[in-house]
């Protein structure tokens, strides 16, 4: 009966461990590649690391006119079954600026992530689709 409770919760959440990236080929219509500016605030390298229902990692960002990549660390990480949350902390010119991000694990393989951010009132939330890099 245990290993029947732990077989259930294992497959509870699917394992989106690993690097993901904007699927530009995903894009709407019009839209910048990556959600604008310098990789937007969509674009970047996510890396996600999951154990059980806990979500960590980070997002690597291109830097802004040539600058060096910014990384930030993923807080509040949750995955539960094909849905994650987690939020990022930003700081601008002595700012801080949270941004949370919702998304469903698409595909035939759970290899995208459809992935909704919302920064918190400073413009309307994007969806971007992930694309499990190597």
């Amino acid at each position: 009966m245990v290993a029947i409770l732990c077989l259930a919760f294992a497959a509870s959440a699917a394992d989106i461990s690993g690097k993901w990236t904007v699927d530009a080929s995903a894009a709407p219509a019009g839209a910048p590649p990556g959600g604008g500016r310098g990789g937007g605030m969509g674009g970047g390298t996510y890396e996600f690391k999951a154990a059980g229902d806990k979500l960590t990692g980070s997002i690597t960002r291109p830097g802004f006119n040539g600058g060096d990549p910014t990384t930030t660390p993923i807080a509040d990480g949750k995955v539960t079954g094909d849905t994650l949350s987690f939020t990022v902390t930003q700081s601008f010119g002595g700012n801080e600026f949270k941004t949370a991000y919702t998304g469903k694990i698409t595909g035939d393989k759970s290899d995208k992530i459809e992935l909704t951010f919302d920064m918190g009132g400073r413009g309307n939330p994007r969806t971007i689709t992930l694309k499990k890099g190597d």
